[in-house]
């Protein structure tokens, strides 16, 4: 197993996926034909291996924990060492990922498409839409946008 993708077996990153997605945990039993329970108890160890993935990357890069949510796979938190907010997300599909909150010179930057391509499978992910199409937007601006619905907080 890997921490880039929070220790989970494939049958618990499925129905963490499916979770995080916002289905019941009653139709993810009826579409994986398992019981309800094996859902549940398969989603409380899920969710206790995201958080430890989270927490542990976050003690590996020196990020100071501000707030950490498993079930929706991201930890909030803030890097001494580069003096700005850091959010550390997993999803099925990207595993663990890092950002820093900066001001990026993004359109000159050479990871500019692989960012934008992160970030919108991270909101594929979760469910989460963009008012403009996301391919036109720059990923600075994708993942303030991003992270506020993430969070729940204001951008």
């Amino acid at each position: 197993m890997a921490l880039s993708t929070g220790y989970l077996t494939s049958k618990q990153r499925q129905i963490w996926n499916l979770k995080s997605k916002g289905h019941l945990e009653a139709n993810i039993a009826r579409k994986l034909n398992v019981t309800r329970q094996t859902v549940h108890k398969s989603l409380n160890v899920a969710n206790t291996k995201v958080s430890q993935a989270l927490q542990e990357t976050a003690k590996i890069n020196k990020i100071q924990v501000k707030t950490i949510d498993p079930t929706k796979g991201f930890l909030m938190g803030y890097s001494p060492e580069l003096k700005t907010e850091a959010m550390i997300t997993f999803s099925a599909r990207n595993g663990v990922q890092i950002w820093y909150r900066h001001e990026g010179d993004c359109e000159n930057c050479d990871q500019l498409q692989t960012c934008r391509t992160t970030l919108i499978a991270e909101a594929e992910d979760r469910n989460i839409q963009f008012a403009a199409n996301p391919h036109s937007i720059l990923p600075s601006k994708l993942a303030e946008i991003l992270f506020s619905k993430i969070t729940g907080e204001p951008k």
